[in-house]
């Protein structure tokens, strides 16, 4: 076990590396319809991932949202809204999370909680 900020570091708290892209806003083709641009990535952070409990999923699940993940990052907020986090696994595996709402815990820069939904339908 190491010793971490806040105490003990366990196995499922260790800081994994993501990529997080931004739309790219829209295209258009030269007949003029409309094509999603490629998502542009803004930046390489590291976080900790967790399942959300069930109370942070009835709330967001109120006001219309469908929260599965947490995902916790030291320092000021870098995603916003429907930004993309993507970590990449082992063989050119993914796991593709969309941030559904940003926490800036008492808007002290110290500590930032996005409230993420795992998709598997995002390029």
């Amino acid at each position: 076990m190491k010793f971490g900020r806040l105490g003990p570091t366990r196995p499922e708290s260790v800081p994994r590396l993501f990529s997080v892209y931004r739309h790219g806003g829209v295209e258009f083709t030269t007949r003029g319809r409309e094509v999603p641009a490629e998502h542009v990535i803004i930046a390489e952070v590291r976080c900790i991932m967790a399942r959300a409990n069930p109370e942070e999923q009835e709330q967001f699940n109120q006001l219309g949202k469908l929260v599965t993940h947490s995902i916790l990052q030291r320092g000021s907020p870098i995603a916003t809204e429907n930004d993309v986090f993507v970590l990449m696994k082992g063989a050119g595996k993914r796991r593709v999370f969309r941030v559904q709402a940003v926490h800036n815990k008492g808007e002290l820069d110290i500590d930032t909680v996005y409230y993420c939904e795992e998709r598997s339908d995002v390029p």
